[in-house]
C-alpha cells in the first residue's frame, strides 16, 4: 500500500505560502530490499555486531530527511548493512556500495558507519541509473577519526532517489560528504550533522543538475553544541527549463558551542525561465560568540562573461553548455572510485588525462 510523508523538514518552518517547509513524497509499506554490492578494503570490517550503546547512538540520531522517513524505513524489512573502521586504522582504498534496484518500484536499504578512534576512511554508494531508492546511512564518528562518503545518484529519467543521512560527530573528528544527482525525476537529500564533539568539523559539497519535469530537493542541517565547532556548506546546481529546486540550509549554533563557525554557499545557474528556483538559508543561535554567514548566488551568464566567449568565437548556447557541464564535471573528478569516475567523466566527454577545457 503507498502512502504519501512529509521529508525534509524545515526546523524552523517559514510561511506557510512559500511552500518550502517540507516536502511529500511517495513510498510503500512493502518496499523491497535494494540490492548492494560491496567491496571493502581490508582494514574495513563488514561486521554486524555492535554494542548496545553504539545501536543506541546510531539510531536515535536525528535524521536529514525527518521522522516521518526514519519511521517508514525502519518499519521496512530491510536489514543495516554494517561498516566498521576499527581504531587508528587508514585504508587506502574506499569501501565502495553499488546500489541496485527494481525499475519503477521502490527499494530501501539502510547502512550504518562506525569509524573508531583516529580512524580514517572513505565510503562510496553509487546509485545506479534504473534504481528507484531510499537509501538511510547513519555514521557514528568517534573522536579524531575522519569518514568521507561520497554519494552519487546517476542520471535516470523515471527513476527517484532518496538519501538521508544521519551523522553524529566525537571530540576533533571530521565528516566531509559529497553527493551528486545528475538528473532524476526525483532526488532528495537530507542531511543532520550532529557536531558533539569540541573542535568538530562538517564539509559538504554538492552538485546537482535537473531538466525537463525533474525536481531537485535539498535540506542540510548543522548542530553545533561542542566548543570551536566549523561547518561549511557548499551547493552548486544547473537548473534547465522545467526543473523544480528547493534548497534548505540550516546552522543551529545551541547553547555552549562558543567559539563555533558555519558558512552556507550556494551557487545556482540558470539555464531557462521556465524554473522553479527556491532557496532558504537558516541560521539559528542561542550562543553569543559564534560566527554564522550565508549566501546565494542565483541567475544567468552575466554580460561580461558571454562577451568573453563570444571574443573566442563560441556560440551562447555552447558557452552555458560548457560552464554547466564543468561544474558537475569538476564534482565527478572529486570520486574516490576509478571506475566510476572514469565512466562519468567519458559522459562528458571527457579522460582522467584532461581538465575541464579540454587540455
Amino acid at each position: 500500500m503507498s502512502e504519501m510523508i512529509k521529508v525534509n523538514p524545515l526546523p524552523a518552518p517559514t510561511w506557510r505560502w512559500l511552500r518550502i517547509n517540507d516536502t511529500e513524497i511517495g513510498v510503500t509499506d512493502d518496499a523491497d530490499e535494494a540490492l548492494t554490492e560491496v567491496e571493502l578494503p581490508g582494514e574495513i570490517s563488514d561486521s554486524a555486531l555492535l554494542e548496545a550503546e553504539d545501536v543506541e547512538r546510531l539510531l536515535s540520531a536525528e535524521s536529514g530527511m525527518g521522522t516521518e522517513f526514519a519511521n517508514w524505513i525502519a518499519g521496512c524489512p530491510v536489514e543495516p548493512v554494517t561498516i566498521t573502521a576499527t581504531v587508528g586504522v587508514r585504508p587506502e582504498r574506499p569501501a565502495v556500495f553499488r546500489i541496485f534496484g527494481t525499475e519503477g518500484e521502490l527499494t530501501a536499504g539502510r547502512y550504518q558507519v562506525v569509524a573508531r578512534k583516529d580512524s580514517e576512511t572513505t565510503v562510496v554508494m553509487y546509485m545506479v541509473p534504473e534504481a528507484t531508492v531510499a537509501v538511510e546511512t547513519r555514521l557514528l564518528i568517534e573522536d579524531g577519526a575522519k569518514v568521507h562518503l561520497v554519494q552519487v545518484c546517476d542520471s535516470a529519467e523515471t527513476a527517484t532517489a532518496y538519501c538521508d543521512v544521519a551523522a553524529v560527530l566525537g571530540k576533533e573528528s571530521e565528516f566531509s560528504l559529497l553527493q551528486i544527482t545528475l538528473g532524476r525525476k526525483e532526488a532528495c537529500f537530507g542531511v543532520a550533522a550532529d557536531l558533539r564533539g569540541d573542535r568538530s568539523r562538517l564539509e559538504i559539497d554538492t552538485a546537482y543538475i535537473a531538466g525537463q519535469d525533474q525536481k531537485v530537493d535539498i535540506n542540510y542541517v548543522a548542530r553545533h553544541r561542542g566548543v570551536d565547532t566549523e561547518s561549511e556548506i557548499k551547493v552548486n546546481g544547473v537548473l534547465r527549463a522545467g526543473s523544480t529546486k528547493a534548497f534548505r540550509g540550516t546552522i543551529d549554533f545551541i547553547r555552549g558551542c562558543s567559539g563555533s563557525k558555519g558558512d552556507e554557499r550556494e551557487d545556482v545557474l540558470l539555464l531557462d525561465e521556465d524554473i522553479v528556483n527556491q532557496t532558504i538559508p537558516l541560521i539559528l543561535c542561542q550562543e553569543e560568540n559564534v560566527e554564522g554567514t550565508h549566501g546565494a548566488t542565483i541567475g544567468d551568464l552575466s554580460e561580461e562573461t558571454l562577451l568573453y566567449f563570444r571574443s573566442r568565437g563560441i556560440p551562447d548556447e555552447e558557452a552555458y553548455r560548457l560552464l554547466a557541464d564543468g561544474r558537475m564535471i569538476s564534482a565527478i573528478r572529486e570520486i574516490p572510485e576509478q571506475e566510476i569516475r572514469e565512466k562519468l567523466l567519458e559522459r562528458f566527454g571527457e579522460t582522467e588525462g584532461t581538465d575541464e577545457s579540454g587540455e
